[in-house]
């Protein structure tokens, strides 16, 4: 009996009559390299302990399902593909999801969204687990705390994972609505690429940016470089919350592929207790830390720049004038930015003789007063300047694949009526740097503002001097390199991959408006992601905004300035004389409490070259699993014992602040409080600057 119904069911199951036991099914699942398989054997225990119970026609009904769901993928659930155990997590593939598990938290993937339907894997040899889809292959790696997913695709023109957003996630691009965490906003489908995103405010990322998230399950992402990305993160239920975090490959612009290359996505799924160690253990495995501290006297004193309160309507008597008020107000001597437009020719690197006739006689002056001073400057050059001219014919600017110059369009230019200086070509680095060294030589400026850098200002058709599947990202990072070498006085608004460098990263431009679009509200939630993504040193822009259109009231000025108190850097430009007397009050005493707490800024700078903690922190940074502190976006940390609740709000009297673990005293009130508590601040005036110091005993 027990022959006939071996024969029945699998005619390998011959084995139960005395020969070798072999395989009714294999299960293709990989662990720690071992396939699992199941018997004969164990079918005819089953076999035997159904006929006990059932009889023997009820017997085998039962047995023949029960092998249709272990071919199925087993009793209990989907057929897992592959699976990957390490000592920090586990990663299991199944018909449809990776589940990414350890003990603390989880993450789930759908996977292999363009892979044709009802198409199977069969295992291969790569990596420590691989399967073979004949269109595209996926290989799984193990390395440290992560496990690396890679796709090669044969014939498919896309290959698309999406990592559901479970928890809370950070990370990422720059935005103009800065969410905080990034669940709270979904975006649609677009390059992840450095861009400028005030040109572009509802699907652009800005030139801060990076492929890299956290999570509060304890869960990191990282897209490898050279992954031609297009990312989005759909809203799907339509509940106005991201659902996922999608990761797309394909060659299309403005991705770029050397011939005959094949197309790939690789990302890596890591795993630690907690949102902060999971980031703690991964960054470093990914990024640089910073090399050195940038100018420690920029982290002191207010800069002002010429920018939101005269726009391009600058000589040398008004710069001297913007600088004698600033002292006639109370300022200490600090730093005086000259902004556009100060060139005879947008490129040109040459002074204005009208608007400045002895540029070196100004700077002297200015330097004879306690000011330092510096310049704007740009990539640019514009197609009716001199330097154009010369530029084209060393072929100095970005081309084609046939060696011709492309044209851009930038905010100083007209269509089509410009060139960028292709930063991968090492003898036009050297030209455009040379040109603003012999400035500063001449006229004695201390240091530049570095502006743009963004690959949306790529030409549509170009070529850059490197690997091909880092274009065009690789243009902002040898932008960066470039810059970098002008000392740690100068400033940007770009980075990737650029951690490394001792230089401070601008926000932006701002709109001076309140809210989240562009706002007072995203200021903090900007210096969070910086921070995170690994730009400690951070430049919150104009206090006030820039005035694009709208400039704004007495409140809104207080209130930005009172926000950016404890933040690495001070910087105005719209004029809080402009305001009168109360409000030039309220200034000098942001400006004298940053100084007070100078000496902590520096320290933490200091920090930040050898630790990944931010300078300033996220709430989550000392209570990861405290709901309230994953999503607090109006407050931060600077360093561990320093808690900061800027008012954002206009006409507010009352303010709620979360206070993390530990016992904090309100220092202008000494209220202590001892945390994790959400409280409510009464009595807010407009001379309110709240803020927190941690009692240590």
């Amino acid at each position: 009996m027990l022959t006939r119904i071996c024969k029945t069911l699998s005619p390998v199951c011959i084995a139960a009559c005395g020969l070798p036991a072999v395989p009714v099914v294999m299960v293709p699942v990989v662990e720690q390299s071992q396939v699992h398989l199941v018997t004969c054997s164990s079918v005819l225990s089953l076999l035997w302990y159904f006929e006990f119970v059932l009889g023997y026609s009820s017997a085998c009904v039962m047995l023949a399902w029960l092998l249709l769901l272990v071919v199925a993928g087993g009793v209990g659930g989907t057929r897992p593909l592959l699976q990957r155990k390490t000592p920090h997590n586990t990663l299991t593939i199944d018909a449809d999801t990776i589940h990414f598990t350890h003990p603390k938290g989880e993450a789930h993937v759908s996977w292999g969204l363009t892979l044709p339907e009802g198409i199977e894997g069969e295992p291969c040899g790569e990596g420590d687990s691989c399967l073979e889809f004949g269109v595209a292959k996926v290989v799984v790696t193990t390395e440290e705390h992560c496990q690396k997913v890679s796709w090669t695709a044969s014939t498919l023109t896309e290959l698309k994972d999406c990592v559901l957003l479970e928890g809370h996630w950070y990370g990422g691009g720059a935005q103009v609505t800065q969410p905080w965490p990034l669940e709270t906003l979904p975006r649609v489908e677009t390059a992840f690429v450095t861009a400028d995103m005030l040109q572009n405010r509802l699907e652009w990322y800005g030139g801060v940016s990076e492929a890299y998230w956290v999570s509060s399950q304890g869960v990191a992402v990282r897209v490898e470089e050279g992954t031609p990305l297009f990312l989005s993160v759909p809203d799907q239920n339509n509940d106005t919350v991201a659902d996922a975090l999608c990761l797309s490959s394909r060659h299309e612009a403005p991705f770029q592929a050397a011939p005959g290359a094949s197309l790939t996505l690789n990302y890596f799924l890591c795993s630690g207790d907690d949102v902060r160690q999971v980031h703690e253990a991964t960054f470093p495995k990914f990024f640089s830390l910073p090399e050195d501290v940038p100018d420690v006297r920029m982290m002191e004193d207010p800069i002002w720049s010429t920018w939101a309160e005269y726009y391009k309507d600058i000589n040398d008597s008004r710069v001297l004038q913007f600088a004698r008020a600033v002292a006639e107000h109370g300022f200490n001597s600090s730093q005086i930015e000259i902004d556009d437009k100060w060139e005879t020719c947008y490129g040109d690197a040459v002074f204005n003789p009208e608007s400045f006739p002895d540029p070196r006689g100004l700077v002297d002056q200015l330097h004879s007063e306690g000011f330092r001073v510096t310049l704007w400057t740009h990539p640019f050059i514009n197609d009716d300047c001199e330097a154009f001219t010369y530029a084209d014919q060393q072929g100095y600017l970005v081309k084609d694949a046939e060696g011709v110059t492309q044209l851009t369009t930038w905010w100083d230019s007209s269509d089509l009526h410009a060139g960028i200086v292709d930063f991968t070509n090492s003898a036009a680095v050297q030209w455009w740097s040379g040109r603003l060294l012999d400035l500063q030589q001449q006229t004695g400026i201390d240091s530049f503002k570095f502006d743009a850098g963004e690959t949306s200002f790529l030409p549509d058709v170009y070529t850059l001097g490197v690997d091909e599947r880092l274009w065009p990202n690789a243009f902002t990072l040898k932008y960066v390199e470039a810059v970098s070498e002008f000392g740690d006085m100068i400033e940007t608004r770009v980075g990737m991959g650029t951690q490394k460098h001792r230089i401070f990263v601008r926000m932006l431009d701002k709109d001076s408006f309140w809210g989240t679009y562009n706002g007072l509200q995203t200021l903090m939630p900007s210096l969070l992601h910086s921070g995170l993504i690994g730009y400690p040193f951070v430049l919150p822009d104009m206090i006030g905004g820039n005035a694009y259109g709208i400039p704004p009231d007495e409140e809104l000025f207080v209130r930005w300035a009172q926000a950016n108190t404890f933040m690495p850097a001070l910087q105005f430009s719209i004029l809080p004389w402009n305001f009168g007397d109360e409000v030039t009050q309220r200034c000098l005493d942001v400006t004298r409490l940053h100084t007070q707490y100078a000496p902590l800024l520096q320290s933490l700078a200091q920090e930040a070259t050898s630790s990944v903690a931010p300078m300033m922190r996220p709430l989550w940074w000392l209570c990861p699993e405290e709901e309230a502190c994953l999503t607090a976006n109006q407050q931060f940390l600077v360093g561990d014992d320093l808690l900061v609740a800027p008012v954002v709000e206009s006409g507010v009297t009352t303010l709620d602040v979360v206070v993390p673990p530990g016992e904090w005293e309100e220092v202008t009130t000494g209220l202590v409080t001892t945390g994790p508590i959400t409280i409510t601040i009464s009595d807010i005036t407009m001379d309110s600057i709240v803020y927190f110091k941690r009692k240590i005993s």
